[in-house]
């Protein structure tokens, strides 16, 4: 199960996710994510986020790429080492954007739109 809300730090939307990223939440991640990087880049907090399956990290991927193409982004703060390694495993960690607090989220923002 999976969890989230949203708020404004800075007049950047972040949305805090509590539970589990698996192929049974992905379908409502991606559509609530897709639906904010329509209109702005949005930062997503992973630290309270327990386990990521592959389909978790794909979901990842896809609203990475869908905001590209809004010309927004997605960044995810503080990821696992877990994740991380996953991503790096997988060849996807160049396509994600991570970020170890929100500040430094706001900056890669403003260097990668």
């Amino acid at each position: 199960m999976l969890n989230y809300s949203l708020r404004d730090y800075s007049g950047v939307k972040v949305i805090d996710l509590d539970g589990s990223l698996s192929s049974n939440s992905v379908e409502t991640f991606m559509a609530f994510v897709q639906r904010l990087t329509d209109k702005e880049s949005v930062m997503v907090n992973l630290e309270n986020v327990s386990f990521i399956s592959s389909a978790g990290l794909a979901s990842m991927l896809d609203v990475s790429f869908y905001a590209k193409e809004q010309d927004n982004r997605v960044i995810f703060l503080w990821p696992s080492e877990e994740l991380i390694q996953m991503a790096e495993d997988m060849e996807v960690y160049g396509n994600l954007i991570f970020a170890n607090s929100i500040e430094e989220g706001q900056t890669k923002i403003q260097y990668f739109t």
